[in-house]
């Protein structure tokens, strides 16, 4: 009995731990590993929070700091036990000041967020800066002009209104309500102009991979779009931009190296519009697939829900 009682308080203990690391910064790494920038800040953690619209609407027009009645830990929708918020109304306020680095003056810095569910509405020292609806994909809101400059505080307002309407597409059944901010949010640097998307598709009977690249702008002539491979397995291509936003070419994969389940290889993409001093937009992670028994594969994964504790489920997908 003794020995349980102290099996548990160890238990207790490493739970307590990993709670109050995950009150500082929770799920701190990157939510895109296939698209992260050198220049992001994670904004995960302790915001201001209030179900009270008057207080809300205040803190819109006073441009400063708010003083909410309320602290949510986020990405966890309120109602969750990780959030610290109990499900009592249906739009929610969230506040917090944010200093941009020095080091990214002259960019232009975005507010990403992974999830809100559903309709977010967002304001930085009480400008404008849009409406997102929809509950389940990222969005993002541009914030350069907003700015009062770098590394003073600034005030963001979210307000996240789910009021329930047949309209609005459903979740899982059982789990309960996932309202408000439920995937994390962050801060992202970019040039004038960016790589807004990239796609491989893997063709293994050419030994290519088809790439598509989509710029926030038309490119110039003087620029071009490198990909790099880390690993070394492929050399670095090269391809020279014309005046367009959208691109698309293949690059030869020698000695393709098949992605199986007793070799589960990746290669390593590193992707950056040129010339910016070979600065990295981002790194990519393609994956290959071969099954020699032409049979689909049978895949087992860990599927995070924001609003529930981590490691939560297992998920099995049929492709």
């Amino acid at each position: 009995m003794n020995r349980i009682l102290s099996s548990l308080a160890i238990f207790l203990g490493l739970l307590a731990s990993i709670s109050a690391s995950a009150g500082e910064i929770p799920l701190p790494e990157h939510p895109r590993p296939d698209f992260e920038r050198p220049a992001w800040q994670n904004l995960n953690g302790t915001w201001q929070f209030t179900f009270n619209e008057t207080l809300g609407r205040s803190a819109v027009s006073a441009k400063g700091a708010a003083d909410f009645d309320r602290e949510i830990s986020v990405p966890f929708g309120w109602g969750s036990a990780l959030s610290g918020v109990p499900d009592e109304g249906d739009a929610g306020w969230y506040a917090r000041d944010i200093v941009i680095p020095k080091e990214w003056e002259g960019k232009r810095i975005f507010l990403v967020v992974g999830a809100s569910d559903w309709e977010t509405h967002a304001w930085l020292n009480g400008r404008d800066l849009g409406v997102h609806q929809g509950g389940y994909t990222p969005f993002e809101f541009e914030l350069t002009d907003a700015l009062i400059g770098s590394e003073v505080s600034q005030h963001l307002l979210l307000r996240a209104d789910d009021t329930p309407d047949s309209q609005h597409l459903a979740g899982k059944q059982g789990y309960g309500n996932v309202r408000g901010i439920w995937q994390t949010v962050y801060l992202e640097a970019r040039p004038d102009n960016y790589i807004k998307s990239v796609h491989f598709t893997p063709d293994i009977d050419r030994s290519c991979v088809h790439v598509e690249v989509s710029l926030d702008s038309s490119a110039s002539k003087r620029d071009a779009v490198r990909l790099h491979f880390p690993g070394g397995e492929v050399p670095d291509s090269i391809f020279k931009l014309r005046n367009e936003s959208a691109y698309a070419w293949d690059v030869p994969i020698p000695d393709q190296h098949l992605w199986t389940l007793d070799d589960p290889y990746l290669y390593e993409v590193e992707v950056a519009l040129e010339p910016r001093d070979g600065e990295h937009v981002f790194r990519a992670e393609e994956r290959r697939c071969n099954d020699p028994s032409g049979h689909g594969l049978l895949l087992r994964s860990i599927e995070r829900q924001a609003h529930l504790p981590p490691a939560d489920s297992g998920s099995e997908l049929q492709s």
